[in-house]
Order: C-alpha cells, then sequence, then structure tokens
C-alpha cells in the first residue's frame, strides 16, 4: 500500500515561505504529484506569479485565520471540484480518492446514485450531479475501517490540515470564508 506524502498548511508560503497574516488572503491549491495529492498556499505575490495548468487541478482562495477551530469545514464546492477533475486520473490511489469523496457527497446530496455495474471485473457506481444530465462512473473499493479512516484523515489533511469531527461539520474553509 503506497504512503501519501502531504505537506500539512503551514501558514506560510509555499514558494517563498512569508508567514502569513491574521486575515491576510492567499491562494490554496491541489496538485498531482505522481500518485500523490499536494496541497500549496501562496501569497498574492506569488499567485501572481505561478502559472496555473499541467499538475494543478484545482485552487482557490482563503483568509488565514490565528485561532482556527479544530472541527472538519467541509467545502461542499471545492470537494466537487476535486471530484470531477480526478475523473480522468488512472492511478488506484487517487480512483480511492475520488471514491471517498463520492460517498461524502452522495451524502451531502451533492451526488445522486443511477445505477450499480459491472465492467473490466470492477463495480462501479453511475454518479449524476443534481439537475445535470452527464452521467459519472465510480470504480467502487471495499475499505477495511482502518483504510476508511486512513483516506479519511489524509484527504483531510490535504484539504484543511486539521482532523476529522463528524459533529462539527460546518460549510466552508476553516480559514475563513472562501473566494471560489
Amino acid at each position: 500500500m503506497a504512503q501519501w506524502k502531504i505537506r500539512r498548511r503551514q501558514g506560510e508560503c509555499s514558494a517563498c515561505e512569508h508567514v502569513f497574516t491574521d486575515g491576510e488572503r492567499h491562494a490554496s491549491l491541489l496538485r498531482v504529484d505522481g500518485d500523490d495529492l499536494q496541497r500549496g498556499d501562496l501569497c498574492d505575490a506569488c499567485w501572481a506569479e505561478h502559472e496555473t495548468g499541467g499538475d494543478d487541478l484545482i485552487w482557490w482562495f482563503t483568509h488565514h485565520q490565528e485561532n482556527k477551530k479544530r472541527t472538519l469545514a467541509l467545502d461542499l464546492a471545492t470537494m466537487e471540484r476535486l471530484f470531477m477533475e480526478l475523473a480522468d486520473r488512472d492511478t488506484e490511489q487517487l480512483k480511492e480518492v475520488r471514491y471517498l469523496l463520492c460517498l461524502l457527497l452522495m451524502r451531502k446530496r451533492r451526488l445522486k446514485l443511477e445505477r450499480v455495474k459491472r465492467a473490466k471485473g470492477a463495480e462501479l457506481l453511475v454518479m449524476r450531479r443534481p439537475r445535470r444530465k452527464e452521467q459519472l462512473e465510480v470504480q467502487v473499493f471495499d475499505f477495511r475501517a482502518e483504510r476508511m479512516d486512513e483516506l479519511r484523515s489524509r484527504l483531510q489533511e490535504v484539504l484543511e490540515g486539521t482532523s476529522f469531527e463528524e459533529d462539527g461539520e460546518s460549510i466552508g474553509d476553516e480559514d475563513g470564508a472562501d473566494e471560489l
């Protein structure tokens, strides 16, 4: 089983190491590096010089908060964008992440199950987004409870940098309001 190398939010720019002040706006982005998802946070100056594209999957603007709460803050729009961007990735690990995102988005009614089908020796969920006709296929994985917890915590580290707390779900980035 491959191990992820995830950079947690450090409160500083990934490029120039500028330390963010409380309330300072910065760009956060997710990119694929081989089989790994990596998070980067860039100050406004470095973001202006950054060329989007390539291995960058998604990016958003947020604000740094010194005394952030330690509960899960679900950003459903970011999760949905990441789910869509991972559709064409072939690595097993990224397919597992996409399946986990699918389950989370189903729970929040951002995806609906159309049917289940078998293809090429794998079970697939055929999903659709509400008010859209497109059909999306997601490979099903049968995780042990430990593996599911590991994937959930690693996905949380990528998106937020904190640990999961089921009862404390809220919408939006825990660093403040996102500007997508």
